[in-house]
């Protein structure tokens, strides 16, 4: 019997999903033992599995596959989408795997309107690095507010619309500084010329754009060093950057409407207005190329955006006091450790394990 994993080791989120969870259920044993990781994009790894597949594997995929018709056993989908319509490419092989796993009750409901059989889905959240990302750490005492960002430049993550906030709320104060870590895949150059011409247009001197990729220390500093955490995003089917933030202790202005909810307290997230509108973004739709409807996500309100910086700004002791409190809840009930344990737990109570795993 085999515990198959079928993903990749990256640093997108969906790749450090799959590799932190690897990690930790390695560490689980017996089951650590069963683990096989099949790198999605090596076709020969692929094939080869499946001819050596047996009926009580059970085969975990972290990415949109069709395993039915070629892995024998179990065959797990764990599924994340950010918009109220999951993908016409990705629904079919959602409504043939054994299970559908979603991060988070809003990620289920969305399964529910798609009339997928509730029997075979399971809520099974994912985690954070509690190690890498916390509390302990002394800040650095100053005048100055430090705002941090921290997302793809892709039109989901709101960056643009963050930015245009900023201007409304404080213009070039001197008093507050914005640090936006951002990068693409793609079109590297002239979306980095865009974020540059739209700082350069407005004049904001308090602002800086760390573009490109950053190793673990930056980004663990980068949290360490902020005071608030803003990131109104229209739609996330996690939101890793959201929950390293909460771990660390972060107030956090953001959307409530996608998987983030699943975490989030609005003891000390302030959430900004926004409007359930149709997707109509090119980068989304080049990822689902599908014909029609691609849903809705959350536009937000720079209006909004703006009085939450404000009000962030204003309110900091208060906010950052009830943060602390909600990280050490994050760090209690979503690490990774703990994201195992709840996956083995699942397949237990599905039959498909012969011992239960304390959480």
């Amino acid at each position: 019997m085999k515990i198959r994993l079928i993903g990749q080791r990256n640093n997108l989120g969906i790749g450090v999903h799959y590799s932190n969870f690897a990690d930790a259920l390695r560490r689980i044993q017996p089951w650590g033992n069963k683990v096989e990781e099949i790198d999605c994009t090596d076709m020969n790894a692929l094939m080869r599995a499946a001819g050596q597949s047996q009926d009580q594997d059970i085969n975990i995929c972290f990415v949109s596959m069709p395993l039915q018709n070629h892995y024998r056993g179990t065959n797990i989908q764990w599924i994340v989408f950010e918009s109220d319509r999951i993908p016409s490419i990705v629904l079919p092989t959602l409504q043939t795997a054994d299970q559908v796993w979603v991060p988070s009750q809003w990620g289920y409901q969305i399964l529910m309107q798609h009339g997928l059989d509730p029997d075979r889905c399971s809520i099974v959240q994912e985690g954070v690095d509690t190690e890498l990302y916390h509390t302990w750490r002394p800040r650095v005492k100053r005048d100055q507010v430090r705002f941090l960002t921290v997302g793809k430049y892709e039109q989901r993550k709101s960056i643009t619309e963050t930015i245009d906030a900023w201007a409304q709320a404080f213009g070039a104060d001197s008093g507050v500084y914005l640090t936006v870590k951002t990068d693409h895949f793609v079109d590297q150059d002239i979306k980095q010329q865009q974020i540059r011409d739209q700082l350069e247009c407005l004049a904001l001197s308090n602002v800086t754009v760390l573009w490109g990729s950053a190793d673990r220390d930056l980004m663990i500093n980068l949290y360490r060093d902020a005071d608030v955490f803003v990131l109104p995003t229209k739609g996330e089917g996690w939101g890793l950057p959201l929950i390293e933030a909460a771990a660390s202790g972060l107030p956090i202005i953001t959307t409530e409407w996608g998987a983030h909810t699943q975490f989030l307290k609005s003891s000390s997230c302030i959430f900004v207005e926004h409007d359930l509108v149709p997707i109509q973004c090119p980068e989304y739709q080049r990822f689902y190329p599908q014909a029609g409807d691609w849903g809705q996500w959350a536009q937000p309100r720079i209006d909004s955006i703006a009085q939450a910086l404000i009000t962030a700004r204003n309110q900091i002791p208060q906010l950052r006091q009830q943060a602390q409190i909600n990280a050490r809840q994050i760090r209690q009930e979503f690490s990774w450790s703990q994201c195992a344990a709840r996956a083995l737990d699942v397949l237990h109570h599905q039959g498909l394990l012969n011992i239960s795993v304390d959480q």
